[in-house]
């Protein structure tokens, strides 16, 4: 098990996005907002967009997220250096994957790839094909380097869903419900935090992101099923880092919820 990574850096959020169709009041334009259900909406089943990041960037991870797939969905993703369309792929390029990879899972809504070493690109295209859908949606871009805990977290941690139901009683004693939605709470202990870690990623994320900005965590890098354990929100709380009882080795509390 490959120990806990985050980025905190999403370098999709400084690019322009465009796509080969998108519904007047859902445009690809949501893809570069912080809510993942701002969805950009095609006009068929299969469709596309690119993401021009303006320049050569460097990223070893990718996540489309918010996507509203059928089990028959496939995607694609390709990376270019030199074809504003994306089609090339000369850096990149996935072919169609399905429901079910290792990367794509439509329970979880998303697409992660976590590549062995940073690649560098202009151009990301991602393809959605969705036989017998009108339309086919997606909430949100990550790219960027993702850093790993130089020792993972400890047991204890937990992960939990959120349900912001509302659950009341009658008075002849029947449960009233009132559906809403829900999200992932990840609750972390990471005992054991390197002095350059500590004032390296740990500083930049409470400093830079605190509880206002998105980050992904991906507990398992390695796992066979990354949409699964991969986390993109907010802190739900900016906790202390904690002197250890070793010099130079510190703790943090990491707590974050998935925005939706």
């Amino acid at each position: 098990m490959a120990n806990a990574a985050l980025v905190i850096d999403n370098l999709a959020l400084a690019g322009s996005v465009g796509a080969s169709s998108q519904a007047l009041t859902m445009p690809v334009s949501k893809l570069l907002t912080p809510h993942p259900s701002e969805r950009w909406r095609s006009l068929s089943s299969s469709d596309w967009f690119v993401l021009d990041n303006g320049g050569s960037i460097s990223a070893d991870t990718i996540m489309i997220g918010g996507l509203t797939c059928s089990e028959d969905a496939t995607v694609r993703l390709r990376l270019s250096s030199i074809d504003a369309t994306g089609a090339a792929g000369d850096i990149l390029d996935t072919g169609p994957v399905v429901n079910g990879d290792a990367r794509f899972d439509i329970d979880y809504r998303s697409f992660v790839t976590a590549l062995a070493a940073p690649l560098a690109f202009r151009y990301l295209r991602f393809d959605i094909s969705d036989p017998g859908a009108a339309y086919v949606e997606t909430g949100f871009v990550l790219e960027g380097l993702r850093e790993q805990m130089t020792v993972n977290f400890t047991q204890g941690g937990s992960v939990q869903y959120v349900d912001r139901s509302r659950v009341a009683k009658s008075s002849s004693g029947m449960s009233l419900v009132w559906q809403d939605s829900q999200f992932r709470r990840v609750d972390l202990s990471f005992p054991w935090v390197e002095q350059a870690q500590r004032y390296g990623l740990i500083e930049r994320l409470d400093r830079v992101c605190g509880r206002r900005s998105n980050v992904l965590l991906i507990t398992e890098p390695d796992a066979p099923n990354l949409p699964r354990v991969s986390f993109y929100g907010l802190m739900s709380d900016v906790t202390p880092v904690t002197f250890g009882v070793i010099f130079d080795l510190y703790g943090k509390q990491l707590r974050l919820d998935e925005r939706i």
